[in-house]
């Protein structure tokens, strides 16, 4: 570098410490990288730990605001369309059924099907067993899962748009593998007794 005035102010700014500190990367508390100003969207946390369980709640975070986006312009959210396609598709049903259909909790459950009943696309009808009910599609049920499945439609033509058809195809393949992987070793693990620490 030549000997200037120029050169030597050029020399001294890249040695001062609050030279390097702009230029060099910071990681922010969200995870991004930054460098001049600029943000680099490292790897998302989840994925990087290796962890099916944190990888597949990313998953599901993701895919239900996209369905969610559309299904709400027909005045539903995903998981009460998917109670009211499980409905149509194999009829009244009891409640805790349909919890074991779409591994929902009960209060999960419960809580979607007081807002569909409230307003008015199902009905709970008496059976033998006074402890439970039968959950059945009304009319208005039916007719509001019409405008909803065009809307689902739209988000799953958009999804399957955005990747290889190969890789559409294997998705529900690993959808499965992993439910057939895991719902054994769920069923074993509830089965053991707890343990009691004193």
């Amino acid at each position: 570098m030549p000997d200037t005035p120029a050169a030597r102010t050029a020399a001294l700014e890249a040695r001062s410490p609050m030279t390097r500190a702009r230029r060099s990367p910071s990681t922010t508390r969200s995870g991004a990288t930054t460098i001049d100003g600029d943000t680099e969207r490292t790897r998302d946390a989840d994925a990087s730990l290796g962890c099916a369980c944190a990888t597949a709640r990313q998953l599901a975070r993701v895919l239900t605001q996209l369905y969610d986006g559309h299904l709400r312009r027909a005045g539903v959210e995903a998981p009460q369309f998917a109670l009211l396609m499980a409905l149509q598709k194999g009829g009244p049903c009891r409640q805790s059924e349909l919890g074991q259909r779409h591994a929902l909790d009960k209060t999960t459950v419960s809580r979607n099907l007081k807002v569909l009943a409230r307003k008015g696309w199902i009905a709970f009808e008496g059976t033998t067993d006074r402890r439970e009910r039968h959950v059945a599609l009304t009319a208005a049920g039916r007719a509001r899962l019409r405008r909803a499945s065009t809307q689902w439609s739209r988000a799953q033509r958009a999804l399957r748009s955005a990747m290889p058809e190969e890789q559409w195809r294997a998705l529900f393949d690993n959808f499965r593998a992993v439910l057939a992987a895991a719902q054994p070793l769920l069923q074993a693990s509830c089965s053991r007794p707890r343990a009691i620490h004193p």
